[in-house]
């Protein structure tokens, strides 16, 4: 089953349009027999039929551009939750530089690129983006304190966003 905007949207005008020319076929055999059971099922079937194709684009391009904006704002919120894994990742491999539990240099390297062109990544909205930055900046300049302040500052950015949508 096809359940595409236009395809649902032509169900529903059918189902209204029969709907109608069997009340207007009901009402016009009650009130006077076969001939007015014809004509007010013709006119009422017609007028559905023909409101609905004078409707139809409008609301076709009403729902298309409700599904834009809902894939905006997704991408949106989901671009921000992998900002915010991409730069933990990062801090993850910074902090500490030495010791058992620290990373090559290579692989901080690599984890560091990641998060950089997460966050230049388009769609992001401007306040997740200067969060980020902030991040990166106090990752790069090895201040642990700096760092969670400014990741817990990135959360409660992509937090807002999501309450946004």
């Amino acid at each position: 089953m096809d359940t595409t905007p236009e395809h649902m949207g032509s169900r529903t005008a059918a189902g209204w349009t029969v709907v109608l020319a069997g009340l207007g076929a009901v009402t016009g055999f009650v009130w006077d027999g076969p001939f007015l059971a014809v004509a007010c099922a013709l006119s009422l079937g017609g007028g559905a039929a023909l409101g609905t194709v004078l409707s139809r684009r409008q609301m076709i391009a009403t729902i298309r551009e409700g599904h834009g904006k809902a894939a905006a704002l997704g991408y949106a919120d989901g671009i921000g939750d992998m900002v915010v894994l991409g730069i933990s990742a990062y801090r993850a491999s910074v902090f500490p530089l030495s010791g058992p539990d620290a990373v090559d240099a290579a692989e901080r390297r690599a984890r560091r690129k990641a998060a950089y062109h997460l966050t230049a990544a388009d769609g992001l909205p401007h306040h997740i983006r200067e969060a980020a930055a902030a991040a990166l900046e106090a990752i790069d300049d090895a201040r642990d304190r700096d760092t969670r302040s400014a990741i817990d500052d990135l959360m409660k950015a992509v937090q807002e966003q999501r309450r946004r949508t």
